[in-house]
């Protein structure tokens, strides 16, 4: 039989040893608290602790990995969560497709992939709603690879993410952004809704904004603009834009048709992406959203693109590449028709990513005079009376700008041939520096002048059609 002494000496050790696991226990408590709480760089440091200790500490690698993924250092969370994914932590090969994909790089994450489900499949698991939602978006991001539009990045701004709609400047023929505020003294949502930024057309006849429904979850909303200013027949676009998720952000183009706007629905890369949709002019509708791909879209949050046909520049916001609280808004060259990059590029993950913005760029173009030029008016605050005139006569009436048209076809019409107008006074300045260096001597510019007064020739015609093609539409 035990003696006391015994007894008390194994009762002791037990205590000690529960301490002991109690102790060892905490530590990694405390790195999953700090990382909980959302301190990462003070859970990376509790965890490097362990680690020193115990280097194969599968959740304390873990919790390290993690932590530098949400810090943005991917490179250094790999070599972590691979021996966490070693040690058998599941969610460690989860992150490692995540950070594969955030570097767009699908081979390994589809690597990861099948690493996760061989992991799933030893401990007699069925896959996830996390694993198929990754698979999904996996999909998505190889399919978009293999159309990365090639565009011109004219400049890049990191504004406050509140307020970042501010930075976009617009010229009076694309409308207006209303800060919601605004869109709530208009009249628009209802008493506790959360209310977006709206857009309103340069002719003032509709707005568009997203609110918020009894879930939480933005949606959008369109309503007309009687005469004297008051919301008339509000009614939702649409619950389906958002493809079960929000939807928020729109934006109309002049043609009254286009609407380009944010969800983070089952049809997103990660986050909120952009898509388009049509109105179809018969009912009022919206035809089924696409995603419009990339490089506008990402796995980070990509949101509010504006296209202005009258400057000739385009808009939109991401939090990729930005500090936290901030966005990155990008300025770029629409195109009329879309060309994509070779997927044989390899700087195509870099066009996509847009790390690096010279690679979107022609050599010997000067961007920053390039968009000074084509930016409107820094004091014209979106007002119809500072652009897009003209002066065209209708009978007995004299239009002189856009929403005097009440054809949206005839308005978009002539929202053509301002766009063609301003093209054909840039190619007339760049036409005259021709002859003058002609006329100081410069004689193998005549090929160039040729050319040139030949395309002169052609926007004039273009021009004076599309101005037709207006007046006829009107009438």
């Amino acid at each position: 039989m035990y003696n006391v002494i015994t007894v008390k000496r194994i009762f002791s050790y037990i205590i000690l040893s529960g301490a002991a696991l109690a102790s060892a226990a905490a530590p990694i408590d405390d790195v999953r608290r700090l990382y909980n709480e959302g301190d990462y760089a003070g859970a990376a440091e509790q965890a490097r602790t362990i680690i020193r200790r115990t280097p194969r500490d599968g959740n304390a690698n873990y919790y390290l990995g993690a932590s530098l993924l949400a810090l943005g250092d991917y490179e250094a969370a790999t070599s972590p969560l691979k021996e966490a994914q070693t040690r058998g932590v599941t969610d460690a090969s989860r992150l490692l497709a995540q950070a594969a994909m955030d570097q767009y790089d699908i081979n390994a994450a589809d690597e990861y992939m099948d690493k996760w489900e061989a992991a799933l499949k030893k401990a007699k698991k069925s896959k996830t709603e996390a694993y198929d939602e990754m698979s999904r978006s996996i999909t998505r991001m190889r399919n978009m690879l293999d159309r990365v539009e090639r565009i011109e990045i004219l400049d890049s701004l990191s504004v406050d993410s509140a307020t970042f709609f501010t930075a976009y400047r617009l010229s009076t023929a694309a409308g207006k952004i209303l800060p919601p505020d605004a869109v709530r003294r208009v009249g628009a949502g209802a008493p506790g809704q959360t209310l977006s930024t709206a857009y309103m057309p340069q002719n003032r006849s509709e707005l568009l904004w997203a609110a918020t429904d009894t879930t939480g979850t933005f949606e959008l909303f369109g309503a007309d603009i009687l005469d004297d200013g008051s919301l008339d027949h509000t009614e939702a676009l649409g619950s389906d834009l958002g493809d079960g998720g929000n939807a928020i952000f729109p934006f109309l183009m002049p043609d009254g048709v286009t609407l380009y706007f944010a969800a983070d629905g089952d049809g997103s890369l990660g986050g909120y992406d952009i898509f388009m949709t049509r109105r179809n002019e018969t009912d009022g509708s919206f035809f089924q959203p696409q995603n419009i791909g990339m490089p506008y879209n990402s796995p980070a949050n990509d949101y509010m693109l504006a296209i202005d046909e009258a400057s000739g520049l385009g808009w939109w916001a991401t939090d990729r590449n930005s500090e936290p609280g901030r966005v990155t808004v990008y300025v770029f060259a629409p195109s009329d028709v879309r060309v994509n990059a070779d997927t044989s590029d390899p700087n195509l993950a870099s066009l996509a990513r847009l790390d690096n913005i010279a690679l979107t760029r022609k050599a010997g173009v000067d961007y920053r005079a390039l968009l000074a030029d084509r930016l409107p008016a820094a004091d014209s605050d979106n007002s119809q009376e500072n652009s897009a005139r003209f002066a065209i006569d209708m009978g007995g009436r004299v239009y002189t700008t856009l929403s005097d048209f009440h054809n949206q076809r005839a308005r978009s019409a002539m929202l053509e041939a301002l766009a063609t107008e301003v093209t054909l006074r840039k190619h007339l300045e760049a036409e005259a520096a021709l002859r003058e260096r002609y006329r100081k001597g410069d004689r193998s510019t005549s090929d160039a002048i040729l050319a040139s007064e030949a395309e002169t020739a052609r926007l004039r015609r273009l021009l004076a059609e599309q101005r037709n093609t207006a007046i006829r539409l009107e009438r």
